[in-house]
């Protein structure tokens, strides 16, 4: 999918989910993060949110153009997210560490080695103990049947799964789960 071209459209609505998920707002609870980083922010919405709880929101896409729109949107907001434009599986730019971190739709657009390089940096970026929420489609964008047993698998020593929810939260309510993973 050419996300840019998708972004400049309308035809983005069609994956964008423009309510805060119930579990986002459980990992602050349950956390208590000071930092936050968001994998595929797209236009910035969760994002926004973590900054408006007065969490330090750093949120990154490789959509230029979702960036852009993500920061025109919090132009008057008091609280911002840092918006930045690059790739979840080189993330050389950031330094972290982060108190959580969480993906709401990007994992499950990742092949095989692009989720191996995904987990390498997380890994690196979240303090030790923290938590990695993520949210992806049972059956992914890239072919690849995402189950807990293989999420569990794919992040192996890195870190723990410690929950996986069947979910079924999108407007065309497909297959999919929520996943909490520790930082070992």
């Amino acid at each position: 999918m050419e996300f840019d071209k998708a972004y400049r459209s309308l035809s983005h609505w069609a994956w964008t989910d423009t309510r805060i998920p119930r579990e986002l707002k459980e990992l602050i609870e349950a956390n208590k993060p000071q930092t936050s980083l968001e994998l595929g922010c797209g236009l910035g919405r969760f994002s926004r949110f973590m900054a408006s709880q007065k969490i330090e929101a750093t949120a990154i896409d490789f959509s230029a153009v979702a960036i852009e729109k993500a920061k025109k949107r919090v132009g008057g907001d008091k609280y911002k997210p840092t918006y930045l434009v690059g790739d979840v599986t080189n993330l050389e730019i950031l330094s972290g560490p982060f108190d959580v971190s969480f993906d709401i739709g990007c994992f499950h657009c990742l092949d095989r080695e692009g989720q191996q390089s995904y987990v390498k940096e997380v890994h690196r970026l979240l303090k030790p103990g923290s938590t990695h929420l993520i949210w992806a489609l049972d059956n992914s964008p890239s072919n690849i049947k995402l189950t807990p047993g293989y999420i569990k698998d794919i992040f192996g020593n890195s870190f723990e799964l410690q929950k996986s929810q069947h979910s079924r939260r999108r407007v065309v309510f497909v297959a999919s789960h929520w996943y909490w993973l520790r930082r070992k």
